[in-house]
């Protein structure tokens, strides 16, 4: 069953868009066709009916020569609840890699890339860093369900600091 919603999807790649179209230039492409941000629009580890659960691989790549810090949101799929974030600082023209990969209860991503994060990412596949219900459960409650199961699917939002 397909839990996501894409009206969700719609409204943060048009956000993004209206960002980069108003006119405070808050987010902006320059002249290489290079922003400060990046939407993955879709992460799953939900198991299809044939089996074996989806993980999905996410790489960033700093094509500049410059230090760059960014902060990476993971959100939902139901109503764009945060579910991790960290900041990750990448050397010039460095390259960071990881994989959001089904846990017991929901999901959790891993990294064997050694780019500095904040907090730590796990580096093992064994033992991920968790994604958390925080964000809409307990006084959060948005009646959408508290299960971490949420956190198998949603997006992934990269933004430049």
């Amino acid at each position: 069953m397909n839990t996501f919603k894409k009206n969700s999807l719609y409204l943060a790649v048009a956000g993004a868009s209206a960002l980069a179209a108003g006119s405070a230039q808050a987010v902006a492409l320059n002249a290489d066709g290079l922003g400060n941000v990046l939407l993955y629009p879709y992460y799953t580890v939900r198991e299809p009916s044939a089996g074996n659960a989806y993980n999905s691989l996410l790489s960033v790549v700093n094509s500049t020569s410059s230090a760059k810090a960014v902060k990476v949101r993971f959100l939902e799929g139901k109503n764009s609840r945060e579910v991790l974030d960290f900041n990750l600082y990448l050397s010039a023209k460095d390259v960071w890699t990881a994989a959001v990969i089904p846990t017991t209860d929901g999901a959790g991503i891993f990294t064997a890339d050694k780019s500095c994060t904040t907090p730590v990412v796990s580096s093992s596949a064994a033992s991920p860093s968790l994604f958390v219900n925080y964000a809409y459960s307990g006084s959060n409650d948005d009646k959408a369900g508290t299960s971490l199961d949420r956190t198998r699917e949603g997006y992934v939002e990269i933004i430049e600091m």
